[in-house]
C-alpha cells in the first residue's frame, strides 16, 4: 500500500484503488480465466452455485440485465459448458444447467486463480490475508444491502448525477 496524501478524503484513496484493480480482473482473465473470460466465468459459476435456473434468474443474481445475461448464455452453450431445457413449470421457458464440461472448467479456472493469488499473495502473512478478505467481504455486504434499500437509490442516484 502506498501512503497517502493526508488532505485526501480515506474513501476517495479506497475508490482509486478499487480503480486499479481493473489491472488485476484482467490479469487473472487474461490467464486464469482464459476460457471463458471474467463475465462468462460469474455466469457459469451463478449456476454452479444455484443450481439450474432460468437466464431471468441469473440476470438478477449478476445484477445485469436479461439481454446481458442471454449473451453470457448463449455463449456458454455454443462452448458446452450449459445446456438449456424445457422449464417443467412453464414449457415457453428454459432451465439453464451446467455440463460436466463446464464444472470442469470452472473448476480448472478456479484452481488458475488461486495458484494465482498464491504466487502474488506469497509475501503475505495469513493475518494479512484474512484481514483483506474480512474488509473485501464487508465492504461486498455493505454494498448489497444499500442496494437492497429502495430508500437510498433515489439520493444516491442524484449524488452521482449531480
Amino acid at each position: 500500500m502506498t501512503d497517502s496524501d493526508p488532505t485526501t478524503n480515506p474513501v476517495e484513496d479506497l475508490v482509486r484503488q478499487l480503480y486499479g484493480l481493473g489491472a488485476v480482473q484482467r490479469e487473472l482473465s487474461r490467464h486464469a480465466l482464459a476460457e471463458l473470460g471474467g463475465h462468462g466465468f460469474r455466469a457459469l459459476a451463478v449456476v454452479a452455485v444455484h443450481g439450474p435456473q432460468r437466464v431471468s434468474a441469473i440476470a438478477q443474481h449478476l445484477g445485469v440485465d436479461l439481454s446481458v445475461a442471454s449473451r453470457q448464455v448463449a455463449a456458454l452453450t455454443v462452448a458446452g459448458y450449459v445446456h438449456r431445457t424445457r422449464d417443467p413449470e412453464d414449457r415457453r421457458a428454459q432451465i439453464v444447467e451446467l455440463t460436466e464440461r463446464g464444472r470442469r472448467v470452472l473448476r480448472d479456472s478456479h484452481g488458475r486463480m488461486v495458484e494465482a493469488f498464491t504466487r502474488v499473495l506469497a509475501p503475505w502473512s495469513p493475518g494479512e490475508i484474512a484481514a483483506l478478505t474480512s474488509a473485501l467481504e464487508r465492504l461486498r455486504e455493505d454494498f448489497l444491502r444499500l442496494a437492497d434499500d429502495p430508500s437510498t437509490t433515489d439520493e444516491n442516484e442524484k449524488e452521482l448525477v449531480g
